[in-house]
C-alpha cells in the first residue's frame, strides 16, 4: 500500500513538473518570437517617408540581423521530454516490481505451508526477533527440547532457510535475509 502510493505520488510530481516545463518551454519561444516581430517593426512615420525599394532594404537588413533561436531555449523542452518519458518508465518498471514483490511473498507464503508446526513455530520466533536468535532461545519454545529443536535446525538449514552462525559455545540461528525480507511484513 505504501509503495503504490509512493508511486501515485512520484507519478503526480513528475506529471506537474514535466507539465510546468513545457509551458515554460512555450513561453520562451513565443516571447522570443514577440521580440522580433517587435524588433522588425516599421514605425508608421517612417513607412510614409521611405520608398518601396527602401522598404524592402529595410526588411532584409532586419532579417539579416535578427539574431539566431538559440538551442538553450529549448532546454526547458527538452527537460519536459526527459522527465516525462522518465515518469513513465519509472511507473512502468515499479509496476513490475510490485508485482515480483507480491508473487515472492505469495511464493514464500506457500513454501512455508510445507513445514510442520514445530518448524513454523521457529520461523515465527525469528521473524519475532528479527530474524536472528540464539540455538538455545528456541530449544525453551513449547513442545520444544535441546535434540528436537537440532533436529527442526538441521531440517531448516538443509532447506537454506536459516543459517548457523557460532558464537563461542553458542550458535546463533540466521534466518536467509530474502526470506526475512519478504517475511517481515
Amino acid at each position: 500500500m505504501v509503495r503504490t502510493d509512493n508511486r501515485k505520488l512520484i507519478m503526480g510530481i513528475g506529471i506537474i513538473i514535466s507539465f510546468a516545463l513545457l509551458m515554460m518551454s512555450i513561453s520562451i519561444y513565443f516571447n522570443f518570437q514577440h521580440d522580433l516581430r517587435e524588433q522588425s517593426r516599421l514605425d508608421p512615420d517612417q513607412i510614409d517617408d521611405m520608398t518601396t525599394d527602401e522598404i524592402k532594404r529595410y526588411m532584409i537588413d532586419q532579417r539579416a540581423e535578427q539574431p539566431v533561436f538559440h538551442s538553450y531555449y529549448l532546454l526547458p523542452f527538452m527537460g519536459f521530454i526527459g522527465l516525462l518519458v522518465g515518469t513513465l518508465v519509472y511507473y512502468i518498471m515499479s509496476d513490475k516490481v510490485v508485482q515480483q514483490e507480491h508473487t515472492l511473498k505469495n511464493n514464500s507464503k506457500i513454501i512455508l505451508n510445507f513445514l510442520t508446526g514445530s518448524e513454523k513455530k521457529v520461523i515465527e520466533t525469528l521473524l519475532e526477533n528479527d530474524g536472528k536468535v540464539q540455538q538455545y532461545e528456541l530449544s525453551h519454545l513449547p513442545n520444544l527440547n535441546k535434540v528436537k529443536t537440532h533436529r527442526i535446525l538441521l531440517n531448516l538449514e538443509q532447506k537454506k532457510i536459516i543459517h548457523k552462525e557460532r558464537l563461542g559455545k553458542i550458535n546463533k540461528i540466521v534466518l536467509d535475509k530474502e526470506l526475512y525480507e519478504v517475511l517481515k511484513d
